[in-house]
């Protein structure tokens, strides 16, 4: 097996993880990523080779290079649907939750069952460096951070002013990285083990962040009569 390590082009992943395209319909092509995310929690980005995803995936080489013409190509594919079942999952779950402080804990505690469950465990305990290197990078931090506030504008109805936007961002980037802190340092005095101590912790922890008089939520305006 190849020991060169393919390389982590984080442009081309947070690209795909703002596709509107539907899920792969392609049985061979998800077959194909399984593997891949597979041999990504097994190894990290070292040891395996495009014939090793052919073997686990059940297809013949050609299927692999025709979806995949590389090794990177494949890699980034992985990483861009694995981000985008995160961001989608944590969205349903609050989904229908109208407080704001309650729907971020409850994103943090989606979140936190999401990421035990993927293959970053694999990375970090296989290939610590590439785990290391992703999910400390700038482009990362600055996608959870604009999710996080265009959640909370939707939640709120809010166009905020220059001023306020400021401070709503500032408050989201110190929930990201408070969240990337738990997937890297997982040891906490929170017992992620049992939700409702779980969710009794966050709330005490992000319930000061939130409601800050700078960022704290607004009322929506009223709706306007439709005419008639």
């Amino acid at each position: 097996m190849p020991r060169k390590a393919a390389v982590l082009d984080l442009p081309a992943i947070l690209a795909g993880t703002r596709t509107t395209a539907p899920p792969s319909e392609d049985e061979p092509t998800d077959a194909v990523l399984d593997a891949t995310a597979e041999l990504l929690a097994r190894f990290g980005l070292r040891r395996w080779s495009m014939d090793d995803v052919a073997d686990v995936a059940r297809v013949g080489r050609a299927t692999v290079y025709r979806r995949f013409p590389s090794r990177e190509q494949l890699v980034n594919a992985t990483m861009a649907r694995e981000a985008n079942r995160f961001f989608a999952e944590v969205a349903r779950a609050v989904a229908e939750n109208e407080d704001v402080v309650e729907k971020v804990v409850e994103g943090f505690l989606v979140g936190m069952r999401m990421a035990r469950e993927s293959l970053l465990p694999g990375i970090l305990e296989n290939d610590h460096p590439t785990a290391i290197s992703l999910f400390t990078s700038s482009p990362v931090l600055e996608l959870g951070k604009a999710a996080l506030v265009s959640q909370y504008l939707g939640l709120t109805g809010e166009t905020p002013d220059a001023k306020r936007r400021a401070e709503i961002e500032l408050v989201a980037e110190a929930l990201v990285r408070l969240a990337m802190s738990f997937v890297l340092m997982p040891g906490s005095a929170i017992d992620f083990g049992d939700p409702g101590k779980a969710r009794a912790g966050l709330t005490r922890i992000v319930r000061p962040l939130l409601l800050r008089p700078e960022i704290a939520p607004r009322p929506r305006p009223p709706r306007r009569p439709a005419r008639r």
